[in-house]
């Protein structure tokens, strides 16, 4: 019987719709002609599953989606032991997604399933989850009105059946209110490991620089906390045990940089589960991620961990 801590990666799996690369918005009721096109199952946490699977990490994604055609794309791309889809009737939802020069991007998103996900579904599929031991990621939870709501006790629910609990919040919809920046405290003192971007800390601080948003967020931490900050093309920074580490990323031109922290996510979680240190964990983020988004469309061949830590920054 395996040892190895499994991961799992709670919270939003969708379609994703994208093309580029768009320059200017056109005029209404024209027609625009893009170059590059790509349809495939995303969300913060299905991304994040999907890599995991690449990278050949013991893990499972705790999600739902729709009944229609899309929602059983969803499900069929994960079937293993570890996976757990909710079917909610009716449609699934889409995002779509507009890439524009310089790595920007522009996201329409439909509600559908994502609205009726809430912390019962997964609750039932985590019954006969091995939690103890594991790493728990939630992902993208303000995505999910249900999930935003009950998020904390989903969490403290995690904890107590001896998970190791991450959060990546994604951005709230409303955004960063005085209720939303008092739900993401709440939420860190539940967590072993959080991990968010630049800009969400900007937004959850009101802090005018990053220097200055993490010393304020310092503070708040307790001992055993992990903070990871993704800082996109300039790499990734942590705070572990008063200690500051920091991983530059892989020089390249990408243009579809979406998913990119998704991807950081499953490199960070997949070397903290092959034992290795809080800076060789967030190499692994910052190699994995730019080895997934170079590719587009997306690859589906695996990854290897050890093959890309190596590597390291000489790219």
């Amino acid at each position: 019987m395996t040892t190895t801590r499994p991961i799992a990666v709670i919270g939003n799996a969708n379609l994703d719709l994208i093309g580029g690369v768009l320059s200017d918005w056109p005029d209404r009721g024209t027609e625009v002609f893009l170059d590059h096109a790509d349809s495939r199952v995303g969300g913060s946490a299905a991304n994040t599953a999907l890599v995991l699977q690449r990278l050949g990490a013991r893990s499972g994604l705790i999600a739902s989606a729709g009944t229609d055609t899309v929602g059983q794309m969803i499900a069929d791309a994960f079937t293993g032991p570890l996976d757990r889809i909710a079917r909610i009737a009716g449609p699934t939802s889409v995002s779509f997604g507009v890439l524009h020069p310089g790595s920007e991007r522009s996201f329409f998103s439909t509600p559908g399933h994502l609205d009726s996900f809430d912390v019962g579904q997964v609750r039932s599929g985590l019954k006969d989850w091995p939690l103890n031991g594991a790493y728990a990621l939630v992902s993208g939870a303000f995505a999910m009105p249900g999930l935003t709501e009950d998020c904390l006790s989903l969490m403290a629910d995690l904890k107590a059946q001896g998970a190791r609990v991450a959060i990546d919040p994604g951005w709230p919809g409303d955004g960063w209110t005085v209720a939303m920046r008092g739900l993401m405290q709440d939420w860190i003192a539940q967590s072993a490991l959080v991990l968010i971007n630049d800009k969400e800390l900007l937004g959850m601080t009101g802090a005018d620089t990053l220097k200055a948003a993490i010393s304020e967020i310092a503070p708040t931490l307790a001992k055993e906390t992990v903070l990871v900050v993704k800082c996109g093309p300039n790499g990734a920074i942590a705070l572990a045990n008063d200690q500051s580490f920091a991983a530059s990323s892989p020089k390249a031109e990408i243009f579809d940089t979406i998913g990119a922290g998704d991807a950081f996510n499953a490199g960070y979680l997949a070397a903290a589960q092959a034992g290795h240190d809080v800076a060789s964990c967030l190499s692994a983020g910052c190699a994995v991620a730019s080895a997934v988004i170079r590719a587009f469309p997306r690859a589906k061949t695996a990854l290897h961990l050890p093959e890309l830590l190596s590597q390291g920054t000489s790219e």
